[in-house]
């Protein structure tokens, strides 16, 4: 009869969320977050499509860091469009009136939620 001992080597994760499998499981479930965040984008117009709406300015990226590859969707890459955050969370006019927040993004990455 053998004896085996488990060793967890301290750096594991980076080991394996280092390889480039980790890279394409990361690539696609952030698109997916990406795909459902754009789905869920408010629309001022469902014909017209504005240069600032919504969903031209939602991309998924994947960067390798120091503990492995990273995947996040960014909103308003651009600095001109900054009205997609204000949709999601909420505003106050100039007036003082509120206006709800939409709450796409949250929206999104509850879909994609794993259980």
């Amino acid at each position: 009869m053998s004896r085996f001992t488990l060793r967890m080597d301290r750096s594991w994760e980076r080991e394996i969320l280092s390889l480039p499998q980790a890279r394409e499981i990361v690539e696609l479930h952030t698109a997916d977050v990406a795909a459902l965040a754009i789905k869920e984008a408010p629309r001022a117009s469902a014909t017209r499509g504005n240069w600032n709406s919504i969903k031209k300015h939602i991309e998924a990226m994947v960067t390798l860091y120091d503990q492995g590859w990273y995947g996040q969707v960014v909103v308003e890459f651009d600095r001109d469009v900054r009205h997609a955050m204000l949709q999601e969370r909420g505003w106050r006019d100039r007036a003082g009136r509120r206006h709800p927040g939409r709450f796409y993004l949250k929206e999104a990455l509850a879909k994609a939620r794993i259980e």
